[in-house]
């Protein structure tokens, strides 16, 4: 999908297909827009606004220095590795968090058919589209987690996936990456351009607010404060988790054939909240087999109202098959490509580009 047809509205989020070349700037050096560039596509846009905010996570420095205000304090960056595994190899029931004999902290969060394990905390100075998991990484947390749990002895084979990330931490002299402290800052440029660093993911909305608050205090919208906080994010919102366990509960009566075990429509009703029946209802009149009509439903609601671009963007970051549930994969993923090619005119040599990046991408969650 071309730059110009994907989410060009006021206001609108970039996706990470989106590369930002270049600022604009007015006669008094206030920057007033972007240079951007659609990397699938190689198509450019140049984009004006009101006010431009550089929450770019590890790549914020990047920007500042094109803004030419990377001035004193910088980025440090700390990779973090996760581990999945059968829920059936690491059978806890809820989180847990323990210290490691060196002192980090690691979890375990148990999540519908897998546990996940985490984290490591090292410094980082590779490319950042894609950190990696090493050996090292692996044998750290399978180390503590044993150590923890002596019974469970955990291997190397017992992984089904994985996945890295970077965390963009504000430097400070002479400490370790974990001795690091996770406070989010905020860097005010003379261009007006706005930078957001640090923090952690707990803490996004917060940090939004503080960035959001910060954006109307430059004048530039006629509104005093963020509103975000009383904005429910669909028509049918949740009162209480109460709520969501009884939808979780009922869906899994009304409809048998399409969730066989209590898992499955845990998965969905977590996912996409009250528009699950209706991607239940979708798959009702689907000729397919029940697990095949459902994930027919799914891509095509995921296409109609999650802006999901490709292939691994639906298994990747809609769905997150491509972590918690890998397995399930090679038994969809022809209906799925189907529905993506029907959606978007796929031609059958863009068709197999699509199935060699989800196949590059899962042979990367499981190798190290």
């Amino acid at each position: 999908m071309t730059l110009a047809k994907t989410a060009w509205r006021e206001g609108a989020v970039l996706c990470n297909h989106i590369e930002a070349k270049e600022f604009h700037y007015n006669d008094n050096q206030k920057v007033c827009g972007v240079q951007l560039r659609d990397v699938k596509s190689g198509e450019e846009i140049s984009l004006s606004a009101k006010q431009i905010v550089n929450a770019t996570g590890p790549w914020v420095d990047l920007l500042r220095d094109k803004d030419h205000s990377k001035k004193g304090k910088q980025l440090f960056l700390s990779k973090g590795v996760h581990l999945v595994v059968r829920h059936e190899r690491l059978p806890v029931k809820q989180t847990v968090y323990f210290d490691n004999t060196d002192g980090r902290m690691i979890f375990a969060i148990p999540r519908g058919r897998i546990t996940y394990i985490g984290t490591t905390d090292t410094a980082y100075e590779g490319g950042k589209e894609e950190p990696g998991t090493t050996k090292a990484d692996v044998d750290y947390i399978l180390e503590a987690v044993n150590q923890m749990f002596p019974s469970v002895k955990l291997q190397a084979e017992d992984v089904e996936s994985s996945w890295s990330g970077l965390r963009p931490l504000i430097h400070e002299e002479g400490k370790s990456a974990s001795e690091m402290s996770r406070k989010d800052e905020i860097f005010d440029s003379p261009s007006g351009l706005i930078s957001i660093a640090g923090g952690k993911l707990t803490g996004y909305r917060k940090m939004a607010e503080r960035v959001v608050d910060r954006v109307v205090q430059q004048g530039a919208f006629n509104t005093k404060a963020s509103s975000t906080a009383t904005q429910e994010l669909e028509d049918a919102a949740f009162a209480s988790y109460a709520e969501v366990q009884a939808l979780v509960d009922r869906l899994f009566t009304e409809y048998p054939k399409l969730l066989p075990d209590f898992k499955s429509a845990e998965y969905l009703v977590h996912n996409y909240g009250s528009a699950s029946e209706s991607i239940l209802r979708a798959a009702q009149k689907i000729e397919l087999p029940a697990e095949l009509a459902l994930a027919a439903a799914e891509a095509d609601h995921c296409l109609q109202n999650e802006m999901t671009l490709d292939l691994l963007d639906f298994f990747e970051r809609r769905t997150g098959r491509l972590y918690f549930d890998i397995l399930s994969i090679p038994r969809i993923r022809q209906v799925v490509s189907m529905v993506f090619a029907k959606f978007y005119g796929w031609t059958a040599a863009e068709i197999e580009t699509q199935e060699a990046r989800l196949d590059e991408a899962i042979n990367r969650v499981k190798a190290w």
